[in-house]
């Protein structure tokens, strides 16, 4: 209790620290790459970062100039807000790491900013104001039970939200390219303007080009979009797998695309079609959207939701997956060495 009541006595100043820390992680959110989430949500067309931070900020300024009843009032809309966007990642099977960082800290300003000062005898009162109570402005020590605001909040949500769980191009809904052929598979989830991505890219490369040349492995590439042009880039690489059969023209096409990307100067189709014609790099127009369609699979299959992910399997004997640029490196290069070692040796 004396605990309890220490944090009480400094909850304001302990409310602005918890507000900071939810504008860093949702500003570390919007530009950390280290992993691609396609998980994203939208209130009233404003990406939810944007609005955390913008909510946040609002916190900020209620703790600062000590209006406490606003301040528990705003912390018990969160609430209800938060308590729709975690149903939303249960029912979609997938969970942000920073949005559930994000609503604990929320829960946290709830509880060290808790009151309940209106006392009733009343069994269906008491459980209207059992998640406490705020004064009302401009009355009279009239005090509004914080229950009715998380419902306000929630029903907001409801009203305002639009979220996706799903790749940028499964919106806009020729199979997954793969080549070679044999009992064992390499399935690798890559987007373009992902860093990680682009550095595992680079390394496998090398060890791609030994594998098919080998010719006893089954290797699949699966574009994962978590960017807004990574489908654009996406469409070209399946271009370019349709105007050569073989894996040559493609691997050089993947190598271009990413390093395109790495750039960040290209947003136009014509000036990547460009590029690429610029690089010798032959391509035959197709409707993308079967691939698309059946990557969006894949990826659900598989339950992948960041990359880069490598995923060897051996029929259903045998799977592993491998997540991470340096997972990828230190542990997956190393076993298909090991499992597939020489150069060339197909007949």
């Amino acid at each position: 209790m004396y605990f309890y009541r220490r944090i009480v006595q400094h909850r304001l100043p302990i409310t602005i620290a918890a507000a900071l820390a939810g504008i860093g992680i949702m500003m570390y959110y919007a530009s950390c790459d280290t992993a691609c989430s396609y998980l994203r949500g939208e209130l009233l067309s404003i990406d939810l970062k944007y609005v955390g931070v913008g909510y946040m900020g609002a916190i900020i300024l209620l703790a600062f100039f000590r209006q406490a009843d606003l301040l528990r009032m705003l912390v018990a809309a969160g609430i209800g807000v938060e308590v729709f966007l975690v149903d939303f990642q249960v029912r979609e099977n997938v969970f942000c790491p920073f949005c559930l960082a994000f609503g604990a800290l929320v829960i946290l300003m709830y509880l060290i900013n808790y009151e309940r000062r209106q006392m009733t005898n009343a069994w269906h009162q008491k459980g209207l104001y059992v998640f406490g109570d705020a004064q009302i402005p401009f009355t009279e020590g009239r005090r509004l039970p914080l229950l009715v605001l998380m419902i306000v909040g929630y029903i907001f949500v409801v009203l305002t939200f639009s979220g996706s769980a799903t790749p940028a191009y499964a919106a806009e809904t020729t199979v997954a390219p793969s080549y070679g052929k044999g009992s064992w598979e390499l399935m690798i989830f890559t987007d373009y303007f992902c860093p990680p991505c682009q550095a595992a890219e680079n390394e496998l490369e090398p060890e791609l080009e030994r594998l098919l040349a080998r010719g006893d492995i089954k290797i699949t590439f699966v574009d994962f979009p978590g960017y807004k042009r990574s489908s654009l880039f996406a469409k070209y690489f399946l271009f370019a797998v349709a105007a050569n059969q073989g894996y040559a023209n493609s691997l050089k096409a993947r190598n271009v695309l990413f390093t395109l990307a790495a750039q960040k100067k290209i947003d136009q189709e014509s000036v990547l079609a460009a590029a690429l014609k610029s690089k010798n790099i032959a391509l035959q127009e197709v409707d993308p959207k079967p691939a698309f369609e059946q990557w969006l699979s894949m990826i659900k299959r598989f339950e992948v939701d960041h990359t880069p992910t490598c995923i060897l399997r051996y029929s259903s004997a045998y799977s592993r997956k491998f997540i991470g640029s340096d997972q990828i490196s230190k542990e997956l290069i190393p076993e298909l060495q090991k499992r597939f070692p020489g150069k060339k040796s197909k007949g």
